[in-house]
């Protein structure tokens, strides 16, 4: 099965970045550059296993790209994934007022209906994607890792399945933090815009000051965090999803442990209120055509 999560370590040999699988030291990926060296990996890890969509979780912090590192305090990241859930599409009473007919993005606020699902995850995390309603589901058994309070803030709501024995959440907490754009950012076209008919947005941008590697990040506003970070809490992300946010430090007790296997982060950067765009102009896509 292809998209599985590795775990993998890296260390600096000279001037160049060694990464390797944790469970097997000798697949390995190498360069002067740390995610061509990354890149490098996920070919011999298709070499090894036929797996030609990996994704790698880092044991260990991966290093900052120069430009990036004065961006990173607080250290936040958002939960990741490689794998979706399965299921009937545009089920109904989901949200308040159903779907917009041309995007298909859920209109009003989430209800409190549960999803129902055919076909969880293997791991412990995935998206269910109705092409624009793309809610995050979490196992129980990640669940049980966190505290009550976290459990709380993530506003579980039990996902249904006839077909499986497994449970799962849907996130779908109030969301106490949410992603920005970049003033004086690129904004990625295929990614960036808005529907005329509901108004749903989706954006994708860069930083001036982040390398290539790093062109479409993810960010933040300082004066938006909340008191807590360091206990779960829900992000309203770039395409209007409710994700999960932590500290990293919160994330480096989690990570390794049995159920949190399929989890995967990803760097939130925090920027001053002067380099932000709350509302993104983007290109207004008129979907019914």
């Amino acid at each position: 099965m292809e998209g599985n999560t590795y775990d993998a370590r890296w260390k600096k040999q000279g001037r160049k970045f060694l990464v390797f699988l944790d469970i097997d030291k000798t697949i390995t990926g190498s360069d002067i550059d740390f995610n061509t060296a990354c890149n490098d990996l996920c070919l011999a890890i298709c070499d090894a296993y036929g797996d030609g969509e990996a994704v790698l979780n880092f044991l260990r912090e991966p290093p900052q790209p120069i430009g990036a590192s004065k961006y990173a305090n607080p250290a936040l990241v958002t939960l990741s994934w490689n794998e979706s859930a399965i299921g009937e599409k545009w089920q109904e009473g989901i949200f308040e007022n159903e779907y917009c007919s041309d995007c298909k993005a859920g209109i009003g606020l989430r209800t409190t209906k549960p999803l129902k699902i055919d076909k969880f995850p293997k791991g412990n995390i995935g998206g269910f994607n109705q092409i624009m309603f793309s809610p995050v589901l979490l196992s129980s058994d990640f669940v049980g890792l966190l505290t009550d309070i976290e459990s709380s803030n993530l506003g579980l709501i039990k996902v249904l399945s006839s077909k499986s024995r497994n449970v799962f959440y849907e996130v779908n907490g109030t969301p106490r933090l949410k992603q920005v754009g970049v003033l004086g950012g690129e904004y990625n076209q295929l990614n960036s815009w808005e529907c005329t008919s509901c108004g749903h947005k989706s954006f994708s941008c860069s930083h001036p000051e982040m390398p290539d590697n790093y062109k479409y990040s993810n960010f933040c506003c300082v004066d938006d965090l909340p008191k807590n970070i360091n206990e779960a809490f829900v992000i309203e992300d770039n395409i209007g999803r409710k994700n999960v946010c932590m500290a990293l430090s919160r994330w480096n007790e989690l990570k390794g442990l049995k159920h949190t296997k399929g989890i995967s982060v990803s760097r939130l950067f925090v920027l001053p209120k002067d380099q932000i765009e709350r509302e993104p102009k983007v290109r207004l896509e008129d979907c019914a055509n």
